[in-house]
């Protein structure tokens, strides 16, 4: 089935059309990066990337979801096959820029968490966008999903580490490595807010 898979998701026109549309929300996310810094005399966003999923990731995430490994299935149900990662300097820049996207008209917001406001359990957190990118060609428009990741700085370290850390750990070592991380996540967490607090401290003088 993974092969079959392989052999769909894999195509030159299966590819180019997630790349396209992941460029559409790249172009926008670069236009909100220059509006907002205007706006507020910094930098907003200090990094993005993009990247779209290997079929072994799929292929595990359909199984674990208790759906077929199938090209339609992927396409059908997954939101994250494109996705972007938006690194912003602080974390009330994570709401400024998921707001900017909102505003897009031709930009379809279709899903949103927020694990800002409540973490996943491993401490993760993040604000995820799903959005819908109208892909148009020899005069069929579809929709493409495209999942945006918006973090900030502090948060981007931490599951950069905890990703290093906690791969392919056995299942014995992971638990003591898993509550270490999720203690530091929360240390994290308050440098970042006060890091915030500082710069508007700073911005008030």
């Amino acid at each position: 089935m993974e092969d079959k898979l392989k052999e769909r998701i894999e195509t030159p026109m299966v590819q180019l059309t997630y790349a396209y549309a992941m460029d559409v929300v790249q172009a926008k996310l670069r236009m909100i990066n220059a509006d907002l810094t205007e706006q507020f005399s910094r930098q907003v966003i200090r990094s993005m990337s993009a990247r779209i999923k290997k079929t072994d990731s799929i292929a595990k995430k359909l199984v674990r979801k208790g759906r077929e490994v199938t090209f339609e299935a992927a396409v059908d149900t997954l939101n994250d096959i494109a996705g972007i990662r938006v690194v912003c300097y602080f974390c009330d820049d994570i709401y400024q820029v998921a707001d900017a996207v909102r505003a897009q008209k031709d930009l379809k917001v279709l899903k949103e968490k927020d694990y800002v406001k409540q973490p996943k359990k491993s401490g993760y957190q993040s604000v995820h966008l799903i959005v819908g990118v109208p892909v148009t060609y020899k005069g069929q428009t579809k929709e493409v999903r495209v999942e945006i990741q918006i973090r900030s700085f502090a948060m981007d370290y931490w599951a950069e580490l905890d990703n290093q850390m906690c791969y392919k750990k056995s299942a014995g070592q992971i638990e003591n490595v898993e509550r270490k991380i999720k203690a530091y996540s929360d240390v994290i967490a308050k440098v970042d807010n006060q890091m915030l607090e500082l710069r508007r401290r700073i911005e008030k003088m």
